[in-house]
């Protein structure tokens, strides 16, 4: 007795649908997800780095005068 053609190319289409459905869903789609959480979390990195002190402003004439050891200076007058 011999098999139809055409219930062999049904069951190879649905076949591969299936194993179409897995690999998307089962290793694509969490890859993805993975992926974008990352970003998300190196931007949020990127956006709280700290900042330096040399590239602060100060406002004027707020800074003590302080000697070559850290100590305020004295001013005599």
């Amino acid at each position: 007795m011999k098999f139809p053609q055409q219930h062999i190319t049904k069951l190879t289409q649905s076949l591969g649908k299936v194993i179409g459905t897995i690999i998307t869903f089962g290793i694509m789609f969490p890859m993805f997800v993975i992926y974008q959480v990352g970003v998300l979390i190196t931007k949020e990195f990127s956006k709280t780095r700290e900042t330096s002190v040399e590239s602060k402003i100060h406002p004027k004439n707020t800074k003590a005068i302080r000697d070559d050891f850290g100590y305020p200076v004295r001013i005599k007058r």
